[in-house]
Parts: C-alpha cells; sequence; structure tokens
C-alpha cells in the first residue's frame, strides 16, 4: 500500500492583491455588452421572422450564416494550430526572431476575430434556445401530463 504524502499544514503567506487593471475591467465589460447586445438582435431577429411565417426562408439563413461564421472562424485562425505554441516548438530552422512573429500573428488572429465569436455565439444562443423551446419543454410537459 503506498503512503499518502501529508498535506502542509503550516499556514503559508498571504499572497498580495494585485491591483485592479481598470482599462482591463471597462474592456471587458464592453465586450460583454457587445455580446449581449449583438445575442440580443440576433435573437430578436430570428424569433420575429420565424413568428412572422417565413420559417423555412429564416431557418435555411440563420443555418448557413451560423455555418459561414463557424468556418471563416476556424479557417482565419488556421484551424487554430497556432494557439498554445512556445518557441520551443517551433523548428530550428526559425530564427528567434521569426518564432515571436509567428506565435505573436497567432495571438493577433484570435484577438482579431473576437468579434466573429460574439456573432457565434449570438447564433449558438439562438440555436440552443430553439431546441429547448422546441424539444425539451414538450418533452417534460409530457411527463407531467
Amino acid at each position: 500500500m503506498a503512503k499518502r504524502k501529508r498535506r502542509n499544514t503550516r499556514p503559508t503567506q498571504v499572497e498580495e492583491k494585485r491591483p485592479i487593471d481598470k482599462k482591463t475591467m471597462y474592456a471587458n465589460l464592453a465586450r460583454l455588452g457587445c455580446l449581449v447586445a449583438v445575442t440580443a438582435v440576433v435573437f430578436l431577429l430570428y424569433r420575429f421572422l420565424i413568428n412572422q411565417y417565413f420559417f423555412e426562408i429564416t431557418l435555411t439563413v440563420y443555418m448557413v450564416v451560423a455555418a459561414i461564421a463557424i468556418f471563416s472562424y476556424v479557417i482565419y485562425n488556421r484551424g487554430f494550430s497556432r494557439k498554445g505554441l512556445t518557441p520551443e516548438m517551433l523548428p530550428d530552422t526559425m530564427t528567434a526572431e521569426e518564432k515571436q512573429e509567428f506565435i505573436a500573428d497567432g495571438e493577433r488572429k484570435l484577438k482579431k476575430s473576437r468579434p466573429l465569436l460574439m456573432v457565434i455565439f449570438a447564433f449558438a444562443f439562438t440555436f440552443v434556445y430553439d431546441a429547448i423551446e422546441l424539444i425539451a419543454i414538450p418533452f417534460i410537459k409530457g411527463l407531467f401530463s
């Protein structure tokens, strides 16, 4: 039987709190506001068009736009092949400057594609809500009737 290691029960030093970066905090709040606004616009437009008897056309356009947004995001970010790379993972034939530029280019692409990710999230939220409304709620009501 293997022995367990005992936890260190001595009190550790209290970590110093880092100061709050207000610029980052407000940027994140602005992104959240944009995400909520885009999601509300996509959701309300979808629900309005569905309720106006344009069901087939609305659903088709919705699926095509969502698919184009997803494929564009993946292609623009090159299949996320540059995410999490370190200079040690790159070939030795590259110079240190080339390695840093290669990694920085991947990070730049991820940051530039954030608005497209907001659109993808809006379409995904609308799809999940629609699926819950059409499938899950009738199923749950059927269990209690």
